[in-house]
């Protein structure tokens, strides 16, 4: 871009910005700085910068105030912004408040539905760009927006992203093109940090393809049809649709969120006492369905725990399995509280990262850990395999459901 056009963008930008405030001051450009960029330019680059900037007045965007000497070769002084709407029209452009007036007739068909929407239009004609996305963004949230609405209409099952896709859009990537949208559109709210898109679409049951329902440990799968799957050693999976409970007495039960430690736990001696569940990082909305069905089978008093990352992901994947799945169970964090591990193993962590954890604790249940939460993260393949039971009993403290003080836990928990 031509110092000229440079010149008269920022002149937009913040004439649009004093309309917004009210404000009736100058809005100018003045060259009177000998570092200025303007006195940098040959004599002939000067000329073309005079030229583009003449036009505009004539247009009637900008005045142009000349020095006083220098006869027809003088140089300009000032570039003074006359009127906001011209000028975007000379630049060949909107003005923010026209793009987010053209932004609310793309959202139309959600507008009073969806609050995310609301919040957008807002931002945009306060000339705020949340996540760097402006209202010419809109289409593309638009298309976000109608892949929301399908996977509302499916009942929460459970989608292939590429399938999906094309069926919406008749290309078979435009959903994941749009995984920024989706972050955005269904964060806890408009300022929040990003998430992987693997976190996003697990959530909302939008994976590359079916995924297996992997459970170890002792009793056997009810399926569809009242089929019987014995949990075989180490591991069995499963189509986690066809789960309809659980026929066992374990000693307590595990969801665990990466395969790794999965793999590395099912064939840990102690798993043959308890039941095993992986999470598939952040569950589907079926594999929720099916865990809250085994979860259903079980005595009241047999406890159940979570272990995965010590980050906000981990936290919020608990948080997530504790709003969806546990209805009547103590819900207790395993091997999740870093002041009671390796701290050599541990990364630091921003008091904004540490704040995020200690939120999704809470929102898990875990009132007493989210209060002590130290600033450090720690990756759940970094902890060494310990599993609930082996000696160890649960600490005795108070009832750890959603909303509560922490119940009992494992040591470690």
């Amino acid at each position: 871009m031509s110092l000229a056009d440079e010149t008269l963008a920022r002149l937009l930008q913040r004439g649009e910005r004093a309309r917004l405030r009210g404000s009736g001051r100058m809005v100018r450009t003045v060259f009177s700085d000998p570092a200025a960029a303007y006195w940098a330019l040959s004599y002939e680059q000067r000329q073309h910068c005079h030229m583009r900037w003449v036009a505009a007045e004539q247009a009637g965007a900008v005045r142009l105030i000349w020095s006083r000497q220098g006869g027809e070769d003088r140089p300009l002084e000032q570039v003074r912004l006359q009127d906001v709407d011209r000028l975007a029209s000379f630049l060949g452009t909107t003005t923010a408040s026209g793009a987010a007036e053209a932004a609310q007739d793309i959202f139309a068909p959600w507008l009073g539905a969806s609050a995310r929407v609301a919040e957008l239009l807002e931002a945009w004609a306060r000339l705020k760009r949340p996540r760097g996305f402006g209202p010419d963004s809109a289409q593309d949230f638009a298309d976000a927006l109608r892949v929301l609405d399908t996977l509302g209409r499916q009942s929460g099952e459970d989608q292939t992203v590429r399938v999906l896709s094309r069926h919406l859009f008749q290309d078979t990537k435009r959903i994941e093109a749009l995984s920024r949208h989706i972050d955005l559109l269904t964060a806890e709210h408009l300022s929040a940090a990003s998430r992987r898109q693997e976190e996003v679409f697990g959530a909302l049951g939008l994976l590359k393809e079916p995924q297996p329902f992997l459970v170890a440990g002792t009793g056997a799968l009810i399926l569809q049809g009242s089929r019987e799957c014995p949990i075989a050693w180490p591991f069995v999976g499963v189509s986690n649709r066809h789960v309809t409970r659980y026929a066992g007495t374990p000693a307590w039960v595990l969801s665990i969120e990466n395969l790794t430690t999965f793999h590395l736990a099912s064939q840990h001696a102690d798993a043959v006492a308890g039941l095993l569940v992986f999470t598939g990082g952040m569950p589907s909305p079926s594999w929720c369905r099916a865990y809250a069905a085994i979860l259903e089978s079980i005595p009241e008093s047999i406890p159940v725990y979570h272990w995965g990352d010590i980050d906000q992901g981990g936290f919020r994947i608990a948080a997530h399995i504790a709003g969806r799945c546990i209805r009547r169970h103590a819900f207790h964090p395993w091997l999740m509280d870093a002041a009671e591990l390796d701290e050599a193993a541990c990364s630091d962590a921003t008091e904004a990262i540490r704040a995020g954890m200690a939120r999704h604790a809470r929102n898990a249940g875990w009132e007493a850990l989210s209060r002590r939460m130290p600033s450090r993260t720690l990756e759940q393949e970094g902890i060494a395999i310990r599993l609930p039971g082996g000696g160890i009993p649960p600490l005795p403290v108070q009832s750890a459901r959603p909303g509560h003080d922490e119940g009992s836990r494992g040591r470690n928990g």
